[in-house]
């Protein structure tokens, strides 16, 4: 029987990547679905091959690995484009997943993903963790971390689904907006909640 799917969530700069460190600390399997979306689409690999025959060489480097940043710019202004992208991306991912998941043993496992909801994802789950923080301070991190200017957090943002819809979607919310040791507190409340409802004797 394959473990329960715990799907874990949140807008960027919230400390979703956090919150799945402490529960694989926990030695709960953890699946980032961001990480995997890389993957298939490495050199060789059959989705890029589908990539460059959707949009064109254009979208890769010169070493003919994949510029996620030119497909993102391609993609992400042109809702056609987009629509497209996640029809070749999506069952990629989902197939990476099922491997992945067949070879897992025990009562549950975190599926990380930052558009879980946004790619209907959600709807494979048994639950949703969603970890929410407010907009200024995911905000604040993400620029400190130098990970990108303060234009290209606004577009990902505008991207992303809302707090309130997060919010609907959610069986169990983590509020990241103090101390890690709050955040693990709550982690590991969540955790026993998770292991009392899917632990099979």
């Amino acid at each position: 029987m394959s473990p329960h799917r715990i799907g874990l969530t949140g807008g960027i700069g919230s400390g979703k990547s956090t919150v799945a460190g402490i529960f694989a600390g926990l030695g709960v399997p953890v699946l980032d679905l961001d990480k995997v979306g890389q993957t298939v689409v490495q050199i060789g690999s059959s989705g890029l091959e589908q990539l460059v025959d959707a949009f064109g060489t254009n979208i890769l480097n010169h070493d003919g690995s994949l510029n996620r940043k030119a497909l993102a710019q391609y993609c992400f202004q042109d809702a056609a484009r987009t629509a497209k992208l996640n029809a070749i991306m999506h069952p990629l991912i989902w197939q990476a997943e099922e491997n992945w998941l067949s070879q897992q043993h025990g009562d549950y496992v975190i599926i990380e993903a930052s558009v879980l909801l946004e790619s209907g994802s959600a709807g494979r789950m048994d639950a949703v963790i969603v970890v929410l923080a407010n907009l200024a301070l995911r905000r604040k991190r993400v620029l400190a971390r130098g990970d990108c200017s303060t234009e290209e957090f606004d577009a990902i943002v505008a991207r992303q689904c809302s707090d309130t819809t997060r919010r609907e979607a959610a069986d169990f919310m983590i509020i990241n907006e103090g101390s890690l040791a709050q955040l693990r507190q709550q982690v590991f409340d969540i955790e026993r909640l998770l292991q009392r409802k899917y632990h099979v004797n």
